[in-house]
């Protein structure tokens, strides 16, 4: 088998090779080409699944963020709570205040009227 090679420093260099060894070449180039295309193949694959954890990382970092913020919200909303727990019992001590108030304002008027009835019989 003979084989022809070209480059640049030569002109036209030729090799014989036997026809065992011309196989062996041949095995070794086609071996190379379907291990060049798995390579290739396995780039890809490693890119495309980089591009997967690049993906994952943001949607994780995403849901963080929404876990962060519904935090957020859930400790607002406790704080309010407390909030409007401390205004009811401020509002009901003020009812009460009121109520008394009110007692004590029934209780002045109805004696006062009692001494102006009192006072317009003894005249």
């Amino acid at each position: 088998m003979m084989i022809s090679f070209k480059s640049f420093s030569q002109v036209d260099t030729k090799i014989l090779l036997t026809d065992r060894v011309a196989k062996l070449v041949v095995k070794d180039l086609v071996t190379f080409d379907g291990l060049l295309i798995e390579h290739n193949i396995t780039k890809q694959t490693i890119n495309a699944l980089n591009d997967k954890i690049i993906t994952l990382e943001e949607v994780i970092n995403n849901l963080n963020a929404q876990v962060e913020n519904r935090n957020s919200v859930i400790e607002q909303k406790s704080f309010q709570i407390e909030n409007y727990e401390q205004m009811t019992k401020d509002l009901q001590k003020a009812l009460k205040r009121e109520r008394v108030s009110k007692k004590f304002y029934k209780i002045g008027t109805a004696i006062a009227f009692g001494l102006l009835i009192n006072n317009m019989v003894t005249k």
